[in-house]
């Protein structure tokens, strides 16, 4: 005899053993001793989806377990002949990974089975039914929907009466259409649930696919949801911090990347010198006493000392000092761009989960935001000169200033854009921008008066203000803007990362526990370095495993290649994402 026919022997004289006369569990062996197949029917509390999408209670189940060539090397075969609604049972499988080893009897494998269709044992992480996991987890407060303790059998069905007597065996048959004998257990009363139908009133299913069409106060743009999470985290949080140090930048540097400072550079000091002393001027001093009016007086008498130093032209002095000022608010803008565009950067590499990334798209942001913010501002400024008049109103002047610094929005949001140039991602963070920089700038004079009205701020308030409701605005333009873009992707529905989302681009999106992966799982220790890749073709979006030694799971079946659809769930390691697409 053969180590696997011993096996079977084994198993067979355990079972028989074990399941004699017990009162939830009845084995029918099917073919030649000892048996290679076997029915078992559960006599125990399961639920199950009825097709309008309501759960109910069912008390008998039946699996076939087939004892294959390879067993025990691998896992036997256990079919499920009856409907059940549970993460790790569909189409009649039974993903019996968790709970099986070679060392496992067969028995064993009969009561763990018996286990998970009570809820007692269920793993949510690798289902086979990602529907059922999902309202699995919501609603866990339900389970075990059953309490039997089902390594005890019943002592008081003895003998020939037993379910699973010699005689039964000999009459029932060993073919597999053979109905299995009704036993009093099927009726009983005395099997305690902890879970009853009263407790299922009411509590329903609904597809993730139908999810994500109806419309929730969570907000979707056309059908599709928004995730404010992801927004949050990697463009508004990011932005703020950037604004508040551009502005804390800027203003540490007022003096050096100032108007005066720049013609001195120029070689214009005596015009410098009247720039600054007007700069520098209290204009918060009133002309409404006497004491206001002669320091005013006394201003006017050492400018005009100051003026009569330059020895320009008044046409020569408004070119200088045009230039002057274009360049230092090309240097204010690089200020805030810089700032922006690195921590937007950092927050874009944060999110994917890599240091390598983070550093290197902090410096592709802060880069090309340097030289972009220096020539939106320059452009800015010009703009700014050219289309107000003097007699501009508040809201004229705040749309002269919207209009300037939404070209430097536009120059941060193309930086961030350039992170991972994809022309659809440049599109859209380009357009975040403009709308957060035009927004900020328009409400910027009205800030600066705001806070200034009835006291002496020259403006450095209105400044913060301004400079922060830009950075947010175009936080979450770029963030809002490239939720409405996205094609595809993936959301994190279990693991260390449960909740996060993550962009599936154009071309190939790698993931791995290695920071240089597209998407870097890298607190998951069952991820492997390069573990899979989705590569887009035409319109479809094909996952290919790359020999991971854990293996890629799809809808609970081990793959190496998957032709990725809507509501797919891709276990990875220990982490479960959800792909989506438009």
């Amino acid at each position: 005899m053969t180590a696997r026919l011993r096996r079977i022997a084994s198993d067979w004289e355990q079972v028989k053993k074990d399941f004699a006369g017990h009162k939830n569990i009845v084995v029918i062996p099917v073919g030649a001793e000892p048996p290679e197949k076997y029915n078992v029917t559960y006599f125990v509390n399961g639920i199950c989806l009825l097709p309008d999408g309501r759960i109910e209670t069912r008390r008998r189940h039946e699996v076939e377990i087939t004892l294959h060539l390879e067993y025990p090397r691998l896992k036997p075969i256990c079919k499920l002949m009856t409907p059940i609604w549970h993460p790790n049972f569909k189409d009649g499988q039974i993903c019996i990974g968790d709970i099986w080893g070679a060392g496992e009897s067969l028995s064993d494998i009969i009561i763990n089975i018996g286990d998970m269709i009570q809820y007692k044992s269920w793993n949510s992480f690798s289902p086979l039914s990602f529907e059922a996991a999902q309202w699995a987890m919501e609603n866990k407060h339900l389970f075990p929907v059953g309490t039997v303790d089902l390594y005890v059998g019943d002592p008081s069905s003895k003998g020939e009466t037993s379910a699973f007597s010699s005689k039964s065996i000999s009459e029932m048959g060993r073919a597999s259409d053979q109905p299995i004998p009704s036993t009093e257990s099927e009726t009983s009363n005395d099997t305690y649930f902890e879970i009853t139908a009263e407790e299922l009133e009411g509590i329903e299913f609904t597809p993730s696919a139908a999810r994500m069409r109806t419309i929730s106060r969570r907000g979707l743009v056309k059908g599709y949801r928004i995730n404010f999470r992801t927004i949050f985290v990697k463009g508004i949080l990011w932005a703020f911090i950037g604004a508040l140090l551009g502005f804390a930048l800027s203003e540490s540097l007022d003096g050096p990347t100032s108007s005066y400072s720049i013609l001195r550079l120029m070689g214009q000091n005596e015009l410098a010198d009247a720039e600054q002393f007007v700069q520098e001027y209290d204009y918060g001093t009133g002309l409404l006493d006497v004491e206001g009016l002669k320091k005013y007086k006394e201003f006017m008498r050492d400018y005009e000392k100051l003026n009569d130093k330059v020895d320009l032209t008044a046409e020569e002095r408004k070119d200088v000092t045009a230039t002057a000022t274009k360049v230092s608010t090309a240097l204010f803008a690089m200020i805030i761009a810089l700032s922006l565009g690195l921590f937007l950067g950092i927050g874009e590499g944060a999110y994917y989960g890599s240091k390598e990334k983070t550093v290197r798209y902090a410096l592709i942001g802060a880069g090309i935001s340097v030289v972009i913010g220096f020539a939106s501002g320059h452009v800015a400024q010009s703009i700014y000169t050219a289309l107000l008049q003097k007699e501009a109103s508040a809201f004229a002047s705040a749309m002269v200033r919207g209009l300037g610094w939404s070209i430097m929005g536009l120059g941060v949001g193309i930086s961030i854009g350039l992170i991972k140039p994809e022309s659809r991602r440049l599109v859209f963070c380009s357009l975040g921008g403009l709308a957060g920089g035009f927004l900020g700038g328009f409400a910027f004079n009205f800030a600066v008066n705001a806070v200034s009205f009835g006291n002496n701020d020259t403006g450095t308030s209105g400044r913060a203000i301004g400079i922060i409701m830009m950075g947010l605005l175009i936080g979450l333009g770029i963030g809002l803007l490239e939720q409405v873009a996205k094609q595809a992707w993936l959301k994190v529905v279990r693991g260390e990362f449960e909740g996060k989302e993550y962009l599936v681009f154009a071309g190939t999106t790698s993931i791995g526990k290695d920071g240089q992966n597209t998407i870097s799982l890298f607190k998951d220790k069952l991820v492997a370095q390069h573990h899979c890749d989705i590569v887009q073709e035409g319109s479809k979006y094909i996952l290919i495993d790359q020999g991971s030694q854990p293996g890629t799971v799809v809808n609970g079946m081990k793959t190496s290649r998957h032709m990725l659809r809507q509501g797919d769930s891709i276990a990875i390691g220990n982490s479960v994402l959800v792909f989506n697409t438009k």
